[in-house]
């Protein structure tokens, strides 16, 4: 611009006044003056000056104004570095001086010469433009209008341009006037009022240039592409090299703007020829168009180096450079750059799409929903919430990761009715998953979710809330009928019948256990049971001939309980008085039942009824075996007190009194001892020897009558008896009857210790672990340290990790045990890992690592964790390096899966080939870990799919379907069968 308007920084020849020339009288001094003023006007201001400069100060004062003007006008064509201030001084002694307004506008120009626009609109605004000639007043409607426009007043500046050209005056100020009011509305993107203005200067030579440039931009920017195009190339074809090159830019974007990359790229390759080097917009353009062009590589390449800029341009760069990096199929770097772009904030739209992608490809890579909840914070109103929702849940679903797909669709805002259809079979497959760890009270609240009131019901059953599994079930038969659920339908009834059963609602059971009968007899194991579970109830209610024929049902029906069936005819037989069937009974469970867990019961019941019906030789022989085998020794106390009745019966006390007494020394706490002391005290009294039972009860330290506290800890004896016997089903009815009896009682944590126990070998979890954190939160007893240890491994296999958590912190803060102390360290590693608690995972397990107590195994599962954890955390560097030293033990499962990953990694990168070769070098290793071979082959038909070699993809899916043959159901054949799914989709 600068350069343009120094065409018209020149001074006119000043016109002297006439009046001068009239007025003045000949004179040496106005010859002089005359002189020196033909002097300025030939510009020879030097000398002009000389002359003016020797003028005295006895001049006339009209006269000497005009010396005093003339010689300021020479000392600003010399560019005197004073001027300014002579002009102040100049214009405080002559105010009114005649060649004012010429000094102030050329003042004007002086300041316009150096570029000081803002002093030079000082200097116009002093002049009247019509004590200018016209020639003058053009050139001052034109500078004037130039200075307004350097100092940012447009509207002024275009004021005075479009007086310019109607002012008279010579030409190339009028088309300077055009041409710059043509650049303002220009800058104002005002390209409708500057086009016809540029197409005006086209010709005129010193606007040439710069005008087609300006004329071509603005038709692209008011997107007259084709335009642009039209008017561009013949300019194109015959400008010089200078406006070639800009020329060449500017077609090849209205190229590209039409969507003909090809032809935009030759204009551009012409570019790249003549320019030194590439701007920043050049190399965003570049990438842009070979982006266009499809050769992502390129486009990558100049769009990274624009990324690095903290600025709009950077953040367009990078979101595109995503883009790319995804046609390149490199996931890691495409996360990179919109992780990039999202934490700018130049443009809100790119901004939120870079963070929607960021979030997405984080959860592809490293299945890591914290940045999509990020983003659903940010943005809480965006519709891509739900699409990305659905994405994850859908991915959740391939991978059985049930938990996190129910809450991905329960974060939808607008469901679909396919979204809530999937959303109940999640809940579902959920809650069947924690079904089977035992976690029933948390898979209940699935089944609510899932609207499954059947397996609702099974959860109340096994938490053992019966009235509130009654109701479920109950509710179940009536609103689903035998028509929509005809399996569940049928079970209900057994299962109701069974919940009154435990609930000791006998009659209410039979009522329902006959329901079950009328509806048929499909499954005869449940029949079976149901016969069994009659003959109980009749027995429960006295009805024990009833009783006898339901369990011989059971029997028939071949009941996988024989020995119970047997077992309670032979008691039934037995109130019935039917002493030899009894026997019978009781011969037949022990002949074909040897191993039955009633043998010792069998054997004493027996004997008792040989002692009742006077056969004391078979009696004895019956408890003499069961004191002889360690498997009987629960009915020890109680075989010698069978064996002291049968002396007292045959008259031989002593030998009683020596089994009575026995039971006593051995079995003090046993409810037995009772039975014994009775005796003992029976035989002193007949022998009226009641001092001696004192001495013999004082010997033993045992009062004659039982205080409430030994009654209280012979209750719970009897209870740790039944504990420490095995018996767990009938020490835990014992325990729970002393917990409920004795509630302060200072044996409660050591009753609820062993009521959990109990549980666990009964495989109820749950249970176990209620009572275990009884313990816990007692005060601390030798059993604390025990009982933490177990409710934190139950906890962590109920998969409730949060809990498992707080449990190992408190076991690593209490135990005395050094092997206890280890256990913490490695429970609370995999606890947080398996809670999503990544950053302490690696801080725990560098813990365990540098413990050098810890076996190899164990190590390795530390490394393990730390790298899957910086991988959840997307840091993917600190990962690798240690996936890198897994990996060469490829034969373990950590190690396969290890080598895998770094496949994956590859793969990820859009490294192909490099995935390709690892996979077959995999695949060649000879590793037993056949689920990440499966794994690694799944990923090898992903390549051929990314590469469109649909047909290969498809036969590598189907050879893992046919090959692989799991030990037990994972989720390979999920996997193949969406794989396959999505070739038939692209295969013709």
């Amino acid at each position: 611009m600068i350069r343009l308007l120094r065409i018209f920084l020149f001074c006119g020849l000043l016109s002297i006044p006439s009046f001068l020339s009239a007025q003045a009288k000949p004179s040496t001094d106005h010859e002089l003056f005359l002189t020196a003023v033909e002097l300025y006007k030939q510009e020879q201001y030097q000398n002009a000056y000389q002359l003016f400069n020797g003028f005295g100060k006895e001049l006339p004062s009209s006269l000497r104004q005009w010396v005093a003007s003339y010689k300021l006008l020479c000392e600003m064509a010399l560019e005197d570095p004073a001027v300014e201030n002579k002009v102040v001084h100049w214009e405080q002694e002559y105010p009114s001086a005649p060649l004012k307004h010429t000094v102030f506008f050329t003042l004007g120009n002086y300041f316009s010469n150096k570029e000081q626009f803002k002093d030079a609109l000082q200097a116009y605004e002093k002049v009247n433009e019509k004590k200018l000639s016209s020639t003058d007043r053009a050139s001052f409607l034109f500078r004037m209008g130039y200075a307004c426009m350097q100092t940012g007043n447009a509207d002024r500046a275009m004021n005075y341009f479009t007086r310019t050209e109607e002012a008279p005056g010579k030409e190339s100020y009028k088309w300077g006037a055009v041409y710059y009011k043509a650049y303002l509305y220009y800058a104002q993107s005002n390209f409708e009022q500057a086009i016809p203005l540029l197409e005006r200067v086209m010709e005129v030579p010193q606007y040439a240039e710069l005008s087609k440039t300006y004329l071509l931009q603005a038709l692209f920017y008011s997107k007259q592409y084709e335009q642009v195009i039209l008017t561009g190339v013949p300019l194109y074809q015959h400008a010089d090299r200078v406006l070639r090159t800009t020329l060449a830019k500017t077609l090849s974007e209205a190229y590209f703007a039409l969507d003909r990359a090809e032809e935009a790229r030759t204009f551009f390759d012409d570019y790249l020829e003549e320019v030194a080097s590439l701007t920043i917009t050049d190399r965003y353009y570049s990438g842009i168009l070979y982006f266009k062009l499809e050769d992502f590589a390129l486009a990558a390449d100049q769009l990274s180096l624009v990324g690095e800029r903290k600025d709009s341009l950077g953040q367009n760069a990078l979101y595109h450079l995503g883009e790319a990096y995804i046609k390149l199929h490199n996931k890691v770097d495409a996360r990179e750059a919109f992780k990039k772009a999202s934490a700018m904030h130049y443009d809100p739209l790119i901004k939120e799409d870079a963070f929607f992608n960021y979030a997405k490809l984080s959860f592809d890579l490293n299945s890591d929903v914290q940045v999509l909840s990020a983003y659903r914070k940010e943005y809480p109103n965006s519709p891509k919430l739900d699409e990305i929702q659905n994405y994850i849940a859908a991915n959740y679903f391939i991978n059985q990761d049930y938990a996190m797909a129910v809450e991905a669709l329960s974060a939808l805002r607008n469901p679909t009715k396919e979204n809530l259809r999937d959303l109940e079979k999640a809940a579902y497959l959920r809650g069947i998953q924690l079904y089977k760890t035992g976690s029933f009270r948390e898979a209940e609240r699935y089944f609510e979710q899932a609207k499954e009131p059947y397996w609702v019901a099974e959860c109340q059953y096994r938490s053992n809330q019966y009235q509130k599994a009654i109701r479920t079930w109950t509710r179940f038969i009536r609103e689903s009928g035998s028509f929509a659920h005809p399996q569940e339908y049928r079970t209900s009834h057994y299962n109701i019948a069974y919940a009154y059963f435990k609930s000791k609602e006998y009659v209410a059971a039979e009522e329902w256990f006959h329901k079950y009968l009328r509806l048929g007899k499909s499954d005869m194991n449940l029949v079976a049971d149901t016969y069994l579970r009659l003959g109980d109830c009749s027995f429960a209610q006295y009805a024990h001939a009833q009783a006898t024929v339901e369990y011989q049902n059971a029997l028939n029906h071949r009941t996988v309980a024989p020995d119970y069936a047997l077992y309670q005819i032979a008691m039934a037989q037995g109130v019935l008085n039917e002493d030899s069937e009894k026997i019978v009974t009781l011969d037949r469970l022990m002949n074909d039942y040897p191993g039955s867990a009633f043998f010792s019961a069998a054997l004493f019941e027996q004997g008792r009824t040989f002692v009742q019906t006077n056969q004391y030789k078979k009696a004895e022989e019956r408890f003499s075996t069961i004191l002889s085998f360690a498997t009987h020794s629960a009915f020890h106390a109680k075989a010698l007190v069978e064996l002291g009745l049968i002396r007292i019966n045959m008259k031989r006390p002593n030998e009683a009194l020596g089994y009575y007494k026995e039971v006593l020394k051995r079995f003090p706490d046993s409810p037995d001892a009772a039975n014994a002391m009775a005796g003992i005290e029976n035989i002193y009294l007949a022998r009226n020897d009641s001092k001696g039972f004192f001495e013999y009860m004082e010997s033993l330290g045992i009062d004659s009558g039982k205080s409430p506290g030994e009654k209280e800890m012979m209750v719970f004896s009897s209870a740790e008896q039944l504990y420490l016997n095995h018996t767990h089903a009938a020490a835990v009815t014992a325990l729970l009857n002393f917990i409920k009896d004795y509630p302060e009682s200072s044996k409660i944590p050591a009753a609820q210790f062993y009521l959990g126990e109990c549980y666990m070998k009964l495989g109820k979890m749950q249970l176990a672990a209620d009572a275990y954190l009884v313990v816990m939160t007692s005060p601390s007893g030798s059993f604390t340290e025990l009982a933490t240890k177990h409710y934190a491994a139950i906890q962590f296999d109920l998969e409730q990790y949060a809990n498992a958590v707080d449990a190992y912190m408190s076991l690593g803060d209490i135990a005395q045990i050094d092997n206890n102390r280890l256990e913490a360290l490695k429970g609370l590693m995999w606890s947080f890992y398996k809670n999503k608690q990544y950053r302490n995972a690696i801080v725990q397990s560098n813990k365990v690592l540098e413990n050098k107590t810890f076996d190899k195994n164990v190590q390795t599962d530390a490394t393990y964790i730390i790298a899957q954890s910086h991988l959840a955390l997307g840091e993917r560097e600190q990962a690798l390096t240690l996936l890198e030293e897994l990996s060469k033990e490829s034969h373990t499962a950590t190690g396969a899966e290890a080598f895998y990953l770094l496949c994956k990694d590859a793969f990820d990168l859009g490294n192909f080939d490099t995935a390709e070769t690892m996979i077959y070098n995999f695949a060649d290793s000879d590793t037993p870990q056949e689920y990440w071979i499966a794994r690694a082959f799944i990923l090898l038909g992903d390549i051929f799919a990314e590469r469109n070699e649909w047909v290969q993809a498809k036969a590598t899916y189907e050879s893992i379907q046919k090959g692989y043959k799991p030990d037990k159901p994972d989720d390979i054949e999920q996997l193949v069968m969406v794989r396959l799914k999505k070739c038939e989709e692209a295969l013709p």
